[in-house]
């Protein structure tokens, strides 16, 4: 249910398409936890509030509907979808099984010029730590691993890696603050991930990478709070 808040819908200038723009925008509002679980959006306050028409609002709720971001609900319009810590835990089985495989591929094709990314990028979220800037930091640890996706040469691993990295953000939007003590200590446990790829022991890579997949699972108690954050719910 809505209460009244100013939402601060926009567009998006990177779409190239007007209903790319909403899309991305309202993309953005959700992971960022602007819209919380439960909001309801309509089309019609939507292309209001944007000052464009209603037919690039529906396609851009459409392709959110499909990405498991909103909800349809009969005479209800859109609602932002729950964060259900089974789906989670079941997205990251997941992707520790594709992760693991891209990261496999992609060991013997490593060059040079590839550590050096991967440093840049590292480097990247410790400055996004420093500055507790939280979604430019978020930004950075998914392209740390996606660089993985993208170098293993897997179309269809890239495929489902970018079709569950949306959820995954809206995820670590909230896990990040909740079970860590800060954003560099999530940040310096990527330093390791680099250097044992230099070794090129495949087991202790493995064993590494998986580890580094699984430690928020170790941080988190299931408790009344995380319920509450996830879904946006509290117990009355």
């Amino acid at each position: 249910m809505n209460e009244g808040c100013i939402i601060p819908f926009r567009l998006d200038e990177r779409g190239t398409s007007l209903s790319e723009q909403v899309y991305l925008g309202l993309r953005e509002s959700i992971v960022r936890g602007e819209l919380s679980p439960g909001y309801r959006l309509l089309v019609l306050e939507v292309a209001s509030a944007l000052g464009v028409s209603q037919a690039p609002v529906r396609e851009a709720m459409e392709r959110l509907k499909q990405e498991g971001l909103l909800v349809g609900k009969a005479n209800k319009g859109s609602i932002v979808a729950e964060i259900k810590q089974e789906e989670i835990e079941e997205l990251y089985a997941l992707r520790e099984l594709i992760e693991w495989d891209a990261v496999r591929r992609t060991i013997p094709r490593l060059e040079s010029a590839d550590y050096e990314r991967l440093n840049a990028i590292y480097e990247g979220m410790v400055k996004a730590a420093h500055e507790d800037d939280l979604f430019r930091f978020i930004d950075r640890d998914m392209e740390f691993h996606e660089f993985f996706y993208v170098k293993s040469g897997n179309r269809t691993i890239l495929q489902l890696w970018r079709q569950i990295a949306h959820k995954l953000n809206r995820f670590l939007a909230v896990t990040n603050k909740l079970y860590f003590p800060d954003l560099l200590s999530i940040a310096v446990g990527h330093e390791p991930l680099i250097e044992v790829l230099r070794t090129g022991d495949e087991e202790e890579i493995r064993r590494l990478y998986v580890l580094h997949l699984r430690e928020v699972w170790g941080r988190m108690d299931r408790s009344k709070q995380t319920e509450e954050r996830l879904t946006g719910r509290k117990e009355r």
